[in-house]
C-alpha cells in the first residue's frame, strides 16, 4: 500500500447503546430486531474516512496482480457489535499460567463480532484477477489462515463462506469507479499474463445492499490473447443497468441473524434427535438468483450495444469454458496431512433457480471468419427482450463408484422477442461502385441485405407433453391449438438470395467446414471410429439387450406357424392375381384403378407422420407474410416467392421396432398456405438493396373472395398473371424512372412436406417400450416396413403463367442459385474420386500409414502458425509500448511484414495439407464402411431400405404467354405427378416417375388444331384420371468401379394423340430457345457433328502420340463418370395418332390422324452414356415410324374403307405377343406373312 490514511471519529451522537443501536437498525433495516432488545459485550460506532494511493495484492512469483486499486477514498459509518452470549454459548477455557499460581479456568464468549457499515467510495481504478489456475495457491492460503483464525469449537457443520458473510457483514456500500476491470484467466498456467477475459466497467456506479447489487455504467468484454486478435472487444453494452438479486432459501428468516447463537461442545442439548446444528434456521439450503440486464438510449450519444466475433474468438471462448469447467485438485487433503474434512461446497452447486432477463434498446452483431475480414455476417435490430429461468438439480450417480452428485440444469421457461432486425452479408470490396462501409481496419467492405424481419418471438413451454390418452383420438388436433415445447413466430420476413449472397455464404460455410475438418482430422479418434467387428462382443451384447430380442422369446409355445402358401393365399396379393387372370380375355391393356399418387394418404412420408403414437410436441414454427427474393446471374429481373402463412411442427413418437432393433421416431410436418411466385415482367433496372419492389400485405395475404381461374386476358385481378403495378404491359413503363412491375406467375397454392426420421433410442427418455412384432407380422408381403426415413413434398394445385423472360429467369435461378456447386467443391470432388481409384488396389493398413504421417505434418504446421502469431504479437506490443526512433521503427516494420508473409504462407500450407488429409481419411473411412456394408449384406442376404423421397402434386396448369405477359401461347396441364426415390443400405436404389395425365393446348389464333398433346382413352369410358399416362422406372445397383449400374430401366407410355402445326412449333422454339433459328438447325447440326468428329480424331492422335505420359487414373475416372451399365432396358410399344400442319396452306408433309405404332424396344447388358441410349432409341424408332408414315401417306384413302376386322387367329397371336413378347414370335411371323413394298401384309 502507498499513502494509506485512516481517520476514525466519534462524538456523542454515535456514542452510547441507544444511539449505536439506532444507527445499527437504520443500517440493517431488513433484519428483524427483537422486541425485548439485545445485550452486547462489544458495541461501538465510528465515522471512518480512509484513503490510499495504491493498493496491490500479488500471489508469490505471479506477475499478474490479484488486486490493484488506485486512488481509493472511503468514508461512512462503521459499527462493531458482539452480542452477549447465552448460557450454552459460553465455553470453559484453561489458561496455563504456571507455578506458583497453577492453571486457571475461565469462560469465553462464542458469538462472533459483527460489522454494520454504510460506506461510500470513490475509486479511479479497480482491477481484480482470478482464474482456475490460481485455485491451488488460494486453497493453500486458506489453509494457512486457519492457523490465524481458529475454527469454531461449535460441533455444528461449518458455515460456507457465503453464510459467514451474511452473518458477519451487514449494511450498504456505494461506489463510484472511473474504471473497474474483472480479469479471468483463459489458461491453466498460473504465470499467464496474456490469455485473459477482461470485463471492464467505465464510469461505474455500484450500490450493494442486503442481497442486492445494482451496477450502472458502460460494460466492455474484451478478449486478450497473444495474437493479432488481442484487445478484440467482444461485447459492448453502453448505459447498462445490471441488477442482481439473491434469495436465500432457509428454514427460517434468512435475515434473522440476531437469533443465531453458537453452542459449546459440552452443552449440546440431549433432546436433539438429529445431528446438532446451531445454524439450522439461518443456514441456506439453496440460492435463487435473478439477473437483469437493461440498456437505455442516451440523449447526447447514439452508441448502441454491439458484439464483434471472429472464428478465433469462438475458439478462445472454448478455452474459457474449459477453464471454468475445470475441477480443482485437492490441496493438502487426506490422512497424511491430517485433513479429512469434507470438501467445501461450491457456490455454483448451491444454486437452485436462476432467472435472467435482458432488454436491449438496440443491438448490432458482426461475425467475421478472420482478421482479414473477407467474409462476414452483420445483424442489427431495434430491440431485444429475453426472459429465461433455469433450475439446477443434483442427481446422485448410481454406478457402484463414489461420485459427487451430477449437476443437471433444466430450462423452466424461456421467452425471447426480437423486433425490426436486419441481417447483412459482408465481403471484401471488389472495387465496384457500391455503398461502402468501413470495417475496424478502415478497409471498405460490401454490405448486402440478406434477411429482415419485423418481429421474431420464441417461447418454451415445458408442460407441453401429450397425455397418452390423446393417441386414442380419431383425428389429429389443430397444431395452432396444441401445446408445443418450442414455439417460434416470425412476422414479415424478407430474404434475398442472389449471386453475391450465395458467394458470401459459400465462403462462410467453406471457412467453417475447413476449421471443423482440421479439428476432426487432427483428433486421435479420426481413424478409430470405423473399426469393423465381425463378431459381437459380450459388452456390446449387454448394451444392446434392449434393442435385440431373441425369436425364441417371442414365439408362443403351441402356436402353429402358417405355411408360406397359406400366407400368400390369405393375403391381398392372391385376390389381385385372380382378378388379373379373369380380365386377360376382355382387356388387353391393364390400368391400375388409381395411380400411385392418386391416394395421397398412401405416400410414405404422409403415412409415417400421421401416426397416433405421439409422445411429445416438440417444435412449432410459424411464419406470417414472408417473402424471398431470388436473383440469378445470367438474366435481368428477379423472382419473389411469398407465403401468407407457413407452419412447421415437429413431434416425438413412440419408438418402433425394425430388424429386431428399437428405433426412435421424430417427424417434421410443414404446411405453406397461400404461396405465390412473382417475377418482373421485363428486364428493368438492376436489383439492389434500394430498388427492390417488395410485396405489400394485400398481395400476400389470402382474400376471402377471389377468382383463381386463369383469365383470357392476363394482367389484372388476383389470379395467376396479375400484375402488381398501375401499368399493365411494357409500353407504359418508364425504365429511366426505375418503375418495376411484378407479375404473379404462380397463383395462391398450398404446399406441404412430411419428413420422418429414425435414430438411436435413449433409454432414459423412453416412457414405454412397445412389444416387438411377431414373425407373422414381419412376413407380410405387401406390408410397408416401418422404421425407414421418408420425405414427401406435396403440391395440391399449381397455376403457372410465364413469358419467355420469366422462364429464362426461372432456369437461371434453378441452375445458378439452387443447384449451383462451387468450383472448389467440384475440384475437391474430382480429387476425392481420383484418390478412390488410386487406393482401390491398396490394403487398409497401407492406407493408414500415410494418413498418420500427414497428421504429424499438419500438427507441426499448426504449431508453427501459433509460434509465428505469438512472435508477431510481441513485435506489435513492443512497437506500441515504446517510443522508438525512426530507424528502429523501420526495422520493426520490416520484421512485422516478414512475419505476416510467413503467416500467410503457413496458412496456405495448412489449408492444402488439411484438404489432402481430409480426402485420405474420407477414402479410408469409406472403404471401411463399404467392407462393413458388404459384411452386413452377406449376413442379411438382402439390402435394407434406408430412405424414401417423394415429390407429388395433384394438378398443375402452366400458361405460356408472350413477352408482355398478357396474351397466352399454350397451356400445359399435368395431373397426379409423382416421383419416388428409394435408397438402400448397399448404395443401391430405385427411381419411379409417374404422370397421371398430360395435355398441351394451342392458344394461338386461327390454329387448325387446339389439342397438341392428349392421351387417348383406350377404355372408352372417360377414365383418364384413373390411368397413368407416363411411368418411368429405374432400379440401380451399387456403383462398380465408379460406373453406375442400371439393373432395370423401363418406360411406359399410354396411347397419345399428337396434333401439331408449324406455327406452334416455331412459337415454342422461340419461347424455350430464344435467338435460335429453327430453319438452319440441320445445317448447324451437321457442322457441329463434323467439328466433334474432327476434335475426337485429333484427341485420339494425341493420345496415341503421348500415351506414355498420360494419367491412367484420370482416364478411369472420366470413363466411369461418363458411362452407365444398362443390364435390362425396355420401352413397350406406344400407339400414336399424329396430325401435322405445315407452314403453308398445302404442304407435302401435312398429315391427319395417322395411326403410328412405336415398337417395343429392349436392350441387354449395354455400357452406354445417356446420349448413346437416346440415340439408339431414336435410331430404332425412326426406321419403323418413317415406313409407317410413308405407307399411310400413300394409301390414306384406300385404307379408310378396306380395314378388315382381326380374325381369331390374329387375336390369339396378339395375346401370345402380350404374354411371351414379340421377339419370341418374330421367326414365325417372317415365315407366315410376306409384305410388299407399298401393299398390305398378305393374309
Amino acid at each position: 500500500m502507498d499513502d494509506l490514511d485512516i481517520i476514525a471519529l466519534a462524538d456523542s451522537s454515535i456514542h452510547g447503546k441507544e444511539n449505536v443501536v439506532k444507527h445499527m437498525r437504520d443500517i440493517d433495516a431488513d433484519s428483524p430486531y427483537p422486541d425485548e432488545g439485545l445485550q452486547f459485550t462489544t458495541l461501538w460506532c465510528r465515522m471512518v474516512n480512509a484513503s490510499v494511493k495504491s493498493w496491490t495484492i500479488y500471489l508469490r512469483d505471479c506477475s499478474q496482480p490479484m488486486l490493484d486499486v488506485k486512488d481509493l477514498t472511503v468514508w461512512g459509518r462503521l459499527i462493531g457489535a458482539e452480542q452477549e452470549a447465552a448460557k450454552r454459548a459460553k465455553r470453559s477455557c484453561v489458561v496455563e499460567v504456571g507455578t506458583p499460581w497453577g492453571d486457571m479456568s475461565i469462560e469465553r464468549s462464542m458469538p462472533a463480532l459483527k460489522f454494520y457499515h454504510d460506506f461510500s467510495a470513490d475509486v479511479a481504478s479497480f482491477v481484480m484477477a482470478y482464474g482456475a489456475c490460481w485455485d491451488p495457491p488460494i486453497t493453500q492460503y486458506n489453509l494457512c489462515m486457519e492457523n490465524v483464525n481458529k475454527i469454531s469449537l461449535d460441533p455444528s457443520v461449518a458455515l460456507p463462506w457465503w453464510d459467514k458473510a451474511r452473518l458477519l457483514l451487514h449494511g450498504r456500500l456505494t461506489m463510484s469507479v472511473k474504471q473497474m476491470s474483472w480479469l479471468y484467466h483463459a489458461s491453466l498456467d498460473p504465470y499467464n499474463t496474456t490469455e485473459l477475459m477482461d470485463w471492464t466497467w467505465t464510469n461505474l456506479g455500484l450500490d450493494w445492499t442486503n442481497a442486492k447489487w445494482v451496477l450502472k455504467g458502460d460494460l466492455d468484454i474484451t478478449a486478450r490473447t497473444a495474437s493479432k486478435y488481442d484487445d478484440c472487444r467482444v461485447l459492448h453494452l453502453p448505459n447498462l443497468r445490471f441488477f442482481v438479486k439473491l434469495q436465500w432459501l432457509c428454514l427460517g428468516d434468512p435475515n434473522d441473524h440476531h437469533s443465531v447463537m453458537p453452542c459449546a461442545p459440552d452443552k449440546v442439548p440431549e433432546y436433539s434427535l438429529e445431528e446438532h446444528d446451531s445454524f439450522r434456521a439461518f443456514r441456506s439450503q439453496n440460492l435463487n438468483v435473478s439477473l437483469s440486464f437493461e440498456t437505455k438510449p442516451r440523449i447526447y450519444s447514439d452508441a448502441s450495444p454491439s458484439c464483434i466475433l471472429f472464428a478465433s474468438t469462438l475458439r478462445w471462448m472454448d478455452k474459457i469454458k474449459m477453464c471454468m469447467s475445470n475441477v480443482t485438485r485437492p490441496t493438502r487433503k487426506g490422512v497424511y496431512f491430517k485433513n479429512t474434512r469434507p470438501k467445501k461446497p461450491l457456490l455454483g452447486r448451491h444454486l437452485r433457480n436462476v432467472n435472467i432477463s435482458m432488454s436491449l434498446h438496440q443491438f448490432q452483431v458482426c461475425c467475421w471468419l478472420s482478421f482479414a475480414k473477407q467474409h462476414g455476417v452483420e445483424m442489427a435490430g431495434q430491440s431485444f427482450v429475453l426472459k429465461s429461468g433455469y433450475q439446477l438439480e443434483l442427481k446422485p450417480v448410481t454406478d457402484g463408484l463414489k461420485h459427487r452428485s451430477q449437476a443437471d440444469w433444466s430450462i423452466r421457461h424461456l421467452q425471447c422477442e426480437l423486433n425490426d432486425a436486419e441481417m447483412f452479408l459482408c465481403s471484401a470490396s471488389t472495387g465496384e461502385k457500391e455503398e461502402l462501409d468501413v470495417s475496424l481496419r478502415n478497409q471498405p467492405v460490401n454490405k448486402r441485405c440478406f434477411l429482415s424481419v419485423t418481429r421474431i418471438s420464441y417461447e418454451r413451454d415445458n408442460s407441453a407433453n401429450i397425455d397418452l390418452n390423446w393417441t386414442d383420438q380419431e383425428s389429429t388436433p389443430d397444431p395452432e391449438q396444441a401445446k408445443f415445447t418450442h414455439r417460434v413466430q416470425i412476422c414479415d420476413m424478407k430474404g434475398a438470395w442472389t449471386k453475391n449472397n450465395r458467394n458470401t455464404m459459400f465462403g462462410l460455410s467453406d471457412g467453417y467446414r475447413k476449421a471443423q475438418s482440421l479439428k476432426k482430422n487432427l483428433s486421435s479418434l479420426a481413424l478409430k471410429g470405423f473399426k469393423v467387428d465381425s463378431s459381437q462382443t459380450p459388452m456390446k451384447s449387454r448394451a444392446l439387450s434392449m434393442t435385440s430380442t431373441p425369436g425364441a422369446q417371442l414365439a408362443t409355445p403351441g402356436a402353429e406357424t402358417p405355411s408360406p402358401l397359406t400366407r400368400i393365399q390369405s393375403g391381398h396379393a392372391h385376390s389381385m392375381l385372380n382378378q388379373l387372370v379373369q380380365e386377360t380375355d376382355s382387356k388387353f391393356m391393364a390400368f391400375t384403378e388409381e395411380p400411385s399418387g392418386g391416394n395421397v394418404e398412401q405416400l410414405y412420408g404422409i403415412a409415417a407422420c400421421q401416426g397416433k403414437d405421439v409422445l411429445q410436441n416438440n417444435w412449432f414454427i410459424e411464419l406470417k407474410n414472408s417473402q424471398i427474393l431470388l436473383k440469378g446471374s445470367e438474366t435481368a429481373g428477379y423472382l419473389i416467392v411469398s407465403a401468407a402463412k407457413a407452419q412447421l411442427w415437429s413431434c416425438m413418437h413412440r419408438p418402433v421396432w425394425r430388424d429386431r432393433q428399437l428405433k426412435s421416431k421424430t417427424t417434421w410436418v410443414g404446411c405453406v398456405d397461400c404461396m405465390q411466385y412473382y417475377a418482373t415482367v421485363d428486364r428493368g433496372p438492376e436489383a439492389s438493396n434500394g430498388n427492390v419492389m417488395w410485396l405489400a400485405k394485400a398481395n400476400i395475404e389470402l382474400e376471402e373472395e377471389q377468382d383463381e381461374a386463369t383469365p383470357e386476358m392476363v394482367g389484372s385481378g388476383q389470379s395467376v398473371g396479375g400484375v402488381v403495378s398501375s401499368t399493365v404491359g411494357t409500353k407504359g413503363v418508364n425504365h429511366d424512372s426505375g418503375d418495376i412491375q411484378l407479375q404473379r406467375i404462380i397463383s395462391r397454392c398450398k404446399c406441404q412436406f412430411f419428413y420422418a426420421s429414425y435414430g438411436e433410442v435413449d433409454p432414459n427418455t423412453v416412457p414405454e417400450v412397445p412389444l416387438p412384432p411377431t414373425d407373422l407380422e414381419q412376413s407380410d408381403m405387401l406390408g410397408t416396413k416401418g422404421g425407414v426415413d421418408a420425405f414427401t413434398l406435396l403440391h395440391h394445385d399449381l397455376n403457372i403463367c410465364t413469358n419467355p423472360l420469366q422462364y429464362a429467369m426461372i432456369l437461371d435461378v434453378v441452375n445458378n442459385l439452387l443447384l449451383h456447386v462451387e468450383p472448389k467443391e467440384k475440384e475437391a470432388s474430382e480429387r476425392l474420386q481420383r484418390m478412390r481409384f488410386k487406393l482401390q488396389l491398396s490394403s487398409v493398413e497401407d492406407q493408414k500409414t500415410p494418413i498418420l504421417h500427414m497428421q504429424d505434418t499438419v500438427r507441426q504446421l499448426v504449431l508453427k502458425l501459433r509460434r509465428l502469431e505469438r512472435e508477431l504479437y510481441m513485435v506489435q506490443r513492443n512497437t506500441d509500448e515504446q517510443e522508438l526512433k525512426e530507424s528502429f521503427e523501420d526495422e520493426n516494420s520490416e520484421l512485422e511484414q516478414h512475419l505476416e508473409n510467413q503467416l500467410a504462407e503457413c496458412k496456405e500450407q495448412i489449408s492444402a495439407a488439411n484438404e489432402e488429409l481430409t480426402i485420405m481419411i474420407s477414402c479410408f473411412t469409406q472403404m471401411q464402411l463399404q467392407n462393413m456394408a458388404q459384411l452386413k449384406a452377406a449376413k442379411a442376404h438382402q439390402a435394407l431400405v434406408m430412405r424414401h423421397n417423394e415429390v407429388c402434386f395433384k394438378h398443375a396448369q402452366w400458361r405460356l404467354t408472350e413477352e408482355d405477359g398478357q396474351l397466352g401461347l399454350a397451356d400445359l396441364v399435368l395431373r397426379n405427378f409423382l416421383y419416388h426415390k428409394v435408397n438402400n443400405s448397399d448404395d443401391s436404389g430405385a427411381h419411379q416417375l409417374e404422370v397421371g395425365w398430360v395435355k398441351v393446348t394451342n392458344l394461338l389464333p386461327n390454329s387448325v388444331y387446339k389439342d397438341v398433346l392428349v392421351p387417348q382413352d383406350p377404355l372408352g369410358k372417360g377414365h383418364l384420371d384413373r390411368q397413368v399416362a407416363l411411368r418411368i422406372y429405374c432400379r440401380e445397383k451399387a456403383v462398380v468401379g465408379g460406373i453406375s449400374v442400371r439393373d432395370h430401366f423401363e418406360v411406359n407410355v399410354v396411347p397419345l394423340t399428337i396434333q401439331l402445326t408449324y406455327q406452334f412449333f416455331k412459337t415454342m422454339m422461340g419461347f424455350f430457345f430464344p435467338g435460335k433459328s429453327i430453319d438452319s438447325d440441320d445445317a448447324q447440326q451437321t457442322d457441329e457433328d463434323r467439328d466433334i468428329a474432327k476434335s475426337k480424331k485429333q484427341a485420339s492422335l494425341k493420345r496415341q502420340a503421348g500415351s506414355a505420359g498420360s494419367d491412367d487414373i484420370d482416364k478411369m475416372k472420366e470413363r466411369a463418370a461418363r458411362n452407365n451399365t444398362f443390364l435390362y432396358t425396355k420401352i413397350p410399344e406406344v400407339h400414336l395418332k399424329v396430325s401435322y400442319k405445315g407452314e403453308k396452306e398445302k404442304n407435302i408433309e401435312d398429315v391427319h390422324d395417322f395411326n403410328l405404332v412405336l415398337p417395343t424396344l429392349e436392350y441387354h447388358n449395354k455400357t452406354w452414356t445417356w446420349l448413346d441410349l437416346l440415340m439408339a432409341i431414336k435410331r430404332d424408332s425412326k426406321k419403323v415410324l418413317l415406313s409407317q408414315a410413308i405407307k399411310q401417306k400413300l394409301h390414306m384413302r384406300s385404307r379408310a374403307g378396306d380395314e378388315a376386322p382381326l380374325t381369331d387367329v390374329q387375336q390369339e397371336e396378339d395375346k401370345a405377343k402380350m404374354l411371351l413378347g414379340a421377339k419370341l414370335l418374330a421367326g414365325r411371323e417372317k415365315t407366315s406373312s410376306k409384305k410388299s413394298l407399298f401393299g398390305k401384309p398378305s393374309k
